[in-house]
Parts: structure tokens; C-alpha cells; sequence
């Protein structure tokens, strides 16, 4: 008589499918999700597309080490939220884990996301965003904003409202960066306007959608 031979029956082991799971996913997925959520929830209303209108700054795209240094600052008291008044005590609520997690989600985004529109067509546009851009490389403010030296943000496309405020902050003394007082102090008023159009005037060399 034959005997046959008997598999044991399969039990599944939830936990480490789990486990399995989370090790395929990876933690810089999960760490993107939870930054996800966190934006939505905590900053889209001011950075996003809601905020068009406010003079807060975009974010996406943005170094992820400049966002987790301007969010411990903010978080510790070293920076204060002089737009809104609200990121001192948004960032006092993240944890360390939270804020790297938004930092990595914010930089993975692609800028073109944010509806910015740009009046190229305005009387004199065209010759600010010129001098603007002599200016810029004159002030040889790339070596820090194009090579991210010294942390600098990414500030090519950036919202011209924002710029023209982060701008007279840095030069009244409101906010302190290095270099920024002695390179503000002989610019002109007409400096300022020409580099921020030349700098919120950037984003349309980028081919977003259908726009450009």
C-alpha cells in the first residue's frame, strides 16, 4: 500500500509578509508618503497651488538639506515666520523623522506642479529680466544659488512676490544670511526689480504643461 506523502498545510505568517513588504517598499517610499501627508495636511494651503496668491515660497523642487535646516530653525526659534506668523508653531509640532520626510518628498517634486504665471508680455519685461540677469551674474549670486554653497535655497523660478520680500528682509537686517547685507547694500531699487523679474521670469524657460 502507498503511502502518500503529506505537504503541511500553509499557514501565512501576516507579520513577516509584512516585514517583507515594508523591506521591498523601502523606507524612502514610506518616508515620501509621510511626507506627502504632512504637505497636504500642514503646508499645501500656503505653498501650493492655494497659496498662489501669498508671498510664501515654492517649495517643490527645493534642496531637501535647505528645507530641514529652515524647518529646525523655525522649529527652534533660531528663524521667525514673519509672512505668516504660523511656522514656528507648525514646526515645533514635527518630529525630526517628519521634517526629513517632508524635506525628501518636497525636493522629489516637480515645480511645474504649482500654477505660477508670468505676465511676459507686460510693458518692460523684457528689458528688466536682461538687466536682471547682467545683474545676477555681476553679484555672482549663483555661487551660492547655483551650486547650493553655504545652503542656499533654489530661488530660479521662484515666486516674485516671495523674492521681492525675502530681498528686503535680507536687506533691512530682518533676516541674516551670509554675504547677503554687504551684497544688498548697493543695489538700487530698480536692482531689486530687475533681478527678481529675471529670477520669477526663469520659469518660463522650464516646459511646463502646455504653457510654454
Amino acid at each position: 500500500m502507498k503511502t502518500l506523502l503529506r505537504l503541511p498545510s500553509a499557514r501565512v505568517n501576516w507579520t513577516g509578509v509584512v516585514v517583507i513588504v515594508l523591506t521591498l517598499v523601502g523606507p524612502h517610499a514610506l518616508a515620501e508618503d509621510r511626507g506627502a501627508q504632512i504637505f497636504q495636511n500642514q503646508c499645501a494651503s500656503c505653498h501650493g497651488n492655494e497659496g498662489i496668491a501669498l508671498k510664501t515660497p515654492i517649495l517643490h523642487g527645493q534642496e531637501p538639506v535647505y528645507i530641514v535646516r529652515s524647518l529646525m530653525a523655525f522649529k527652534h526659534g533660531g528663524r521667525i515666520d514673519q509672512i505668516m506668523s504660523s511656522m514656528n508653531e507648525i514646526a515645533s509640532g514635527l518630529s525630526n523623522e517628519d521634517i526629513s520626510a517632508l524635506a525628501q518628498y518636497l525636493a522629489s517634486q516637480d515645480p511645474c506642479a504649482i500654477d505660477l504665471q508670468i505676465d511676459y508680455g507686460r510693458d518692460g519685461f523684457q528689458e528688466e529680466f536682461a538687466a536682471g540677469r547682467d545683474k545676477y551674474a555681476q553679484s555672482n549670486c549663483g555661487h551660492c544659488h547655483d551650486s547650493f554653497h553655504h545652503y542656499a535655497p533654489r530661488i530660479v523660478g521662484q515666486k516674485a512676490a516671495y523674492l521681492e520680500l525675502a530681498l528686503s528682509q535680507f536687506k533691512s537686517g530682518v533676516r541674516v544670511a551670509p554675504m547677503m547685507p554687504q551684497l544688498l547694500a548697493s543695489w538700487t531699487e530698480q536692482d531689486f526689480k530687475n533681478v527678481v523679474t529675471y529670477l520669477s521670469g526663469m520659469r518660463l524657460m522650464r516646459a511646463c504643461g502646455d504653457h510654454y
